[in-house]
């Protein structure tokens, strides 16, 4: 976290949280160091429940000139609105959110600042995971997708292309097993391979009765990235032997060959307060 001056307020009542972007299609999140002085006083608590602590971000989308969405390290996500569009703030290469002390409430005086131009923060709202994942998933269109990258060092050439994030993509490498509740498809992942995040809801485009009984699924990616997001051609294959993906517990019967066409997903996002 870097130390900056508000246009309306001292250097001790400012703080900037950077957002270093990369070329194309990275996008690199730099928070660096708080560098107070000894006189400074300690940090006062956040002014509401709702206010976003701009040290903590890890991942900023765009899904409109209007606004961005911001992933947090915790977990939390917000949806922060702008009083006027505001283009390119998740891309630009010197795009800086200021606020009093850190805490980004939407109560005025706070801004993006992008390049020469300052946007002021008219709101901030939190949202869940499945309105983060279709934000994300609007980015990529309006935006070309952007990846954030847990550092601020980029050694050798840069990726290009698109890259998902665990906030609204999975891998099926990672899959350890899936079951059907209430709102629908539940696939287990390996943690450390899923952004630390070990359930993730599959939201299918319609009811798949396929799955009903079914001894083994998998997963599909429709671009041929090796990820699942939501993205056109992605969806869940029910496979007519255990051997072939991840089988259902307490079922042994199997499924016509012409179950294997597939279910469309339409958004993949962790499942919170797991």
């Amino acid at each position: 976290m870097n130390l900056r001056p508000l246009p309306s307020a001292g250097a001790r009542d400012s703080v900037a949280a950077r957002l270093i972007f990369g070329l194309a299609s990275t996008m690199v999140l730099a928070l660096a160091a708080c560098t107070s002085a000894a006189a400074a006083p300690q940090r006062a608590p956040a002014p509401s429940p709702d206010c976003m602590d701009a040290r903590t971000m890890t991942e900023v989308r765009q899904p409109a000139p209007g606004e961005i969405v911001v992933a947090q390290g915790d977990g939390g996500r917000f949806r922060v609105h702008f009083s006027g569009a505001c283009p390119a703030a998740a891309a630009s290469p010197d795009t800086t959110l200021l606020a009093r002390e850190g805490w980004v409430c939407g109560r005025g005086g706070e801004y993006a600042r992008v390049g020469e131009t300052l946007c002021p923060i008219a709101a901030v709202e939190r949202i869940d995971a499945a309105a983060y994942a279709a934000a994300a998933r609007q980015s990529l269109r309006t935006e070309g997708g952007t990846t954030v990258l847990d550092t601020v060092t980029v050694r050798g050439e840069r990726r290009r292309g698109f890259a998902g994030s665990p906030n609204y993509c999975l891998n099926p490498r990672y899959m350890r097993g899936w079951s059907e509740d209430r709102e629908g498809l539940r696939v287990e992942m390996a943690p450390r391979r899923a952004g630390g995040n070990r359930w993730y809801r599959v939201e299918l485009a319609s009811a798949c009765p396929e799955l009903a009984g079914s001894p083994s699924i998998r997963l599909h990616s429709g671009v041929g990235i090796g990820l699942v997001c939501g993205n056109a051609g992605d969806r869940v294959i029910v496979s007519a032997s255990p051997a072939s993906g991840f089988a259902a517990s307490g079922t042994s019967r199997t499924r016509s060959l012409g179950a294997r066409a597939g279910c469309p997903i339409i958004a993949v996002y962790p499942i919170q307060d797991r």
